[in-house]
């Protein structure tokens, strides 16, 4: 209680009379001692027979009994297994599906029951004690990062769960700071605790790392050495599951801890932590304390509601314990997500609120059904929308109609009347609309949005935007040319990628002028693996991929400043085109390009027309997008428009086709320097593998990060260059039998010496 004692001990105004400072003595001395309280559970067994699906009727739709929630974890931690106990012992599937055996629901993908892992994102929707949870399930490889991002846009919490022997891995860590990037409350689910090298502490101290305050509410059960249950640190009971395959988790005992347990004590010990932490961030509770003799007569459901607004507000991370697989504490887990995390009432999108109760959604995931063709999945926001509705897509600027609204069960869709807020439904007929795309009922119901936004913001009406939150697409780090394997073929795998684009922001296709080739950009090997797979199976093309390439980036030299004068005529309209640019290397690589209009005394840009201006911009973009070293994309560049002159009825495609030669001949003059993609890389292998492993990174030119040790392994990381780690999973595999396995994800750009880039250069023309 640190903010208790600063108080007390420092003499502020609140605490200085002296009966206080004798109440908090009285707190002090009598803090452990034993007084009745109000207890959630008594003696009881109980069975958690799973409800029918039909409980998913209107007495379960109130928005303040939804729970729309997120999945989120390092790669195989659970995520998945998790789900399907959920969804069994709600009653929503009558079997528990398993990942090893190919039969979940929320993979249900061929491709993620053939491999055991989760590619796309997946929403379903069950009852649980007369509330309504929508969950998304979402990858945990790093090449499928986008869908975490996605889903994380639109939901209002998450569940993290750590596997207990590893603590926060490295995908963890991506995960928890995408969550943070949109305010996310979260709960913690150590799972896998049956495992022998489960260790509460050390997962404790890794999420301490995190810069989170977590909690533990519960603490393991363990009988013969083998996890059994749990002890509940709020309500003082214990929850023992017996381990029995027919049961498959259904039955569990409830009882209260008495005084004469061996572990009362440091229940106690636990629960006075927890009052202490809540305490210093819950004005409630801290009055709580001290106006209570002692700690023992607060009552648990007074602690469950401090946490709660401690959570909701995101200072605070409860943590609870568990073994999904062996169908232990998934129950109380499913319990807490009802009373700690919040409804859409508890959080509501500050976006929306500008639309004064019209309908406000967010698209957030486009796939393409077999039977129900294109769906896009959204977000309801506020407002309500019905079957046969028109809706405007504020980032487009277009209005489409909505077909019908299904309540989406993995690839199972179920058709509804309406959708309201809260809802994460799939709706038809949308055939504009992409991820982070923002709809509302009318163009006049966003006008109106966007002059409150403007009105709140000081800004003029027209550079308003009142979209709902973007998501931050990464860059693409591998790519590879693709082939119809005939001419009759190009168009349907033209139709192919165009819809596999829409469905996945992070997959780029572009098509390289310089050698007639499509060029086909990933997050990762597996990423384009699947993708390749994807357009056999789904699209029946059988298409030619060629060698894995790495994504480098090219960035000036030098600044270079250069005046292009075209004309040309078309259809009998002189089209004349002056325009004076600067090109200077930025001091960051990581943004493509950043334009500024200089005026001056000596221009008119202080005139120049938006609309020109953005296809100067789209110029530019053409330009930086094949670079003249390598065609790779060029980044770290700012753009001055120096001057720019044009005839009345000259086209806009012109503008930018004059802007676009005018930057690469620039870029040609004042030379390229190519920039390597840095990788960090984490490796957990066994300690007998452990020096192989490190010997081979540093060959790879990697950087040693730092090295932790845990029981039997190591985890191990390293910055090496992409090109180092091509097939790179394939060679861990052989050097470790297996036994070992790594994550990667972006770190930086370097930029190569001059020997080191002509090596790369005759590299990539040897291939």
């Amino acid at each position: 209680m640190v903010i208790l004692i600063q108080r007390l001990t420092h003499g502020c105004t609140l605490c200085s009379c002296q009966s206080l400072r004798s109440t908090w003595s009285t707190l002090a001395r009598h803090s452990r001692e034993v007084s009745k309280f109000r207890r959630n559970y008594g003696t009881i067994k109980r069975k958690s027979s799973p409800q029918p699906s039909k409980a998913l009727d209107e007495s379960m739709g109130a928005v303040s009994r939804t729970r729309n929630i997120g999945i989120i974890a390092h790669i195989d931690a659970g995520k998945t297994t998790t789900t399907e106990r959920m969804l069994f012992y709600s009653g929503a599937s009558e079997s528990i599906g398993e990942v090893h055996t190919g039969d979940t629901i929320t993979d249900y993908m061929d491709q993620e029951r053939e491999r055991g892992i989760t590619i796309t994102s997946a929403s379903v929707t069950f009852p649980w004690r007369k509330h309504k949870i929508n969950l998304l399930d979402t990858p945990g490889h790093v090449d499928f990062t986008i869908e975490v991002e996605r889903c994380l846009s639109v939901l209002d919490s998450a569940v993290v769960i750590l596997d207990s022997t590893a603590g926060v891995e490295a995908q963890t860590n991506t995960v928890w700071q995408q969550a943070e990037r949109y305010n996310i409350p979260k709960i913690v689910f150590l799972n896998k605790m049956d495992k022998p090298a489960n260790d509460v502490d050390k997962c404790i101290k890794s999420l301490e790392a995190l810069e989170c305050i977590p909690v533990p509410i519960q603490l393991p059960l363990f009988r013969d050495n083998k996890f059994i249950g749990i002890y509940d640190v709020i309500s003082l009971s214990r929850w023992k599951w017996e381990v029995d395959p027919i049961k498959q988790g259904l039955e569990y005992d409830v009882k209260e801890v008495t005084t004469k347990h061996e572990k009362y004590e440091t229940l106690i010990q636990k629960r006075e932590d927890l009052i202490s932490h809540l305490a210093d961030l819950d004005d409630q509770m801290s009055e709580l304390v001290l106006n209570n003799d002692s700690l023992m007569n607060i009552d648990s459901a007074e602690i469950m509601n401090s946490l709660r607004r401690c959570v909701i507000k995101n200072q605070i991370v409860p943590v609870l314990l568990g073994s999904s697989y062996r169908n232990i504490g998934v129950q109380p887990l499913m319990d807490a997500i009802l009373r700690y995390l919040p409804s859409p009432i508890e959080k509501p999108n500050p976006i929306a609120t500008y639309y004064k109760g019209n309908f406000c959604a967010s698209a957030f995931k486009v796939i393409h059904h077999k039977n129900l063709g294109p769906l896009t999945f959204i977000r309801v926001f506020s407002g309500r929308i019905t079957p046969q509705e028109k809706v405007y897509n504020l980032n487009r600027d277009t209005t489409e109609k909505i077909s019908k609204i299904y309540l989406p069960m993995a690839d199972d869709f179920h058709e509804i009347n309406v959708a309201s807020l809260g809802h994460i439904v799939a709706v038809s007929g949308l055939t504009s609309s992409v991820t982070s795309d923002t709809l509302t009922s009318s163009k006049t119901a966003a006008d109106e949005a966007r002059a409150c936004f403007a009105r709140e913001k000081s800004l003029p009406v027209e550079e308003s935007s009142p979209v709902l939150a973007s998501i931050n697409v990464p860059e693409p780090v591998f790519f590879c040319t693709i082939e119809a394997p005939s001419m009759s073929k190009q168009k349907e795998l033209d139709i192919a990628l165009a819809k596999l684009q829409r469905e996945d922001p992070s997959l780029r296709v572009t098509y390289d002028t310089n050698t007639d080739q499509t060029i086909l950009s990933g997050m990762g090997e597996l990423h384009l693996e699947v993708i390749r797979e994807r357009i056999r199976r789904d699209f029946n093309i059988d298409v030619s991929m060629g060698k894995l390439r790495v994504s480098y980036r090219e960035y000036p030299k030098d600044t270079m400043e250069g005046t292009m004068s075209k004309e040309k005529n078309f259809g009998g309209v002189k089209n004349h085109v002056t325009i004076n640019l600067r090109l200077r290397p930025s001091d960051s690589f990581e943004s493509k390009f950043k334009l500024k209009v200089i005026v001056d005394q000596d221009n008119d840009l202080g005139k120049l027309r938006a609309d020109r201006l953005r296809a100067i911009k789209h110029g530019v973009d053409m330009a930086l997008n094949f670079g003249p070293l390598a065609s790779f994309p060029v980044h770290g560049v700012d753009v001055d428009l120096l001057d720019f002159k044009c005839t009345s009825a000259t086209l806009h495609s012109f503008i930018s086709s004059v802007t676009s030669e005018c930057v690469a001949h620039l870029l040609r003059k004042g030379g390229i320097s190519l920039l390597e993609p840095i990788m960090q890389v984490q490796v957990i292998c066994p300690e007998v593998y452990y020096s192989r492993v490190l010997n081979d990174l540093i060959a790879r030119r990697g950087q040693l990060i730092s090295m932790t040790a845990q029981k039997n392994s190591k985890i191990i990381t390293f910055l090496v260059p992409l090109i180092e780690l091509v097939s790179y999973s394939t060679f861990l595999r052989t050097i470790t039998s297996g036994n070992a396995f790594f994550t990667m994800q972006i770190d930086c750009y370097r930029k190569l010496s001059d020997s080191e880039q002509t090596e790369a250069m005759e590299k990539m023309f040897s291939l």
